[in-house]
């Protein structure tokens, strides 16, 4: 019992770290110019969706709330309240989803609808800075939300079937053989 809780623990730290280094790469690669401001395609986000789907939904949320934290640091209170809220409320949709074991969304389903909660959770937290103007930008955004929640949904997907293939666990055993397994034991 106690292993699998390590296990489990550790492989949230791992998520964690993923979804906040790449959160910092989108964040330094500049918008594409023919794209509206503060478009990302959300890459970090495969991370809570692979905590929600494989490892526990108290997980996804950890991540979540810990990618928010890294926002705190690096670009400030707003867009950490932006990024709480986006985070928070598309790790309970996509928790949402991958509890129903007879759910008809897959990962694109999960990635889309994610992505669609996400953004609209960011619009309502804005708007109590800035009022209603906040709404005209979310036809934008969920346009722009659709194709990159798809994004992120085949990125979970082509993840997963990689995870679940035995390509990791041969490459490892091959390496091993070839190299003797000293080497690969000891460091």
């Amino acid at each position: 019992m106690m292993k699998k809780k390590t296990f489990s623990v550790a492989i949230s730290g791992l998520l964690a770290a993923f979804a906040i280094a790449v959160s910092f790469l989108e964040t330094i690669i500049p918008t594409a110019p023919l794209l509206p401001p503060g478009i990302k395609i959300g890459f970090s986000n495969v991370a809570v969706m692979i905590a929600a789907k494989n490892v526990s939904f108290s997980s996804a949320i950890s991540v979540s709330i810990l990618k928010s934290l890294f926002v705190l640091v690096t670009r400030g209170f707003t867009a950490f309240l932006l990024s709480l809220a986006g985070g928070l409320a598309s790790t309970a949709a996509v928790i949402l989803i991958f509890r129903d074991k007879k759910s008809r969304f897959g990962c694109v389903g999960a990635g889309l609808i994610g992505a669609e909660v996400h953004n609209t959770a960011q619009i309502a937290v804005y708007s109590l800075f800035i009022g209603k103007a906040a709404f005209y930008y979310l036809p934008v955004l969920l346009c722009f939300g659709a194709a990159c929640g798809a994004l992120t949904g085949i990125t979970l997907y082509l993840i997963e079937k990689l995870l679940k293939s035995d390509v990791l666990y041969n490459n490892y055993l091959n390496a091993s053989e070839t190299h003797g397994k000293d080497n690969i034991n000891n460091g």
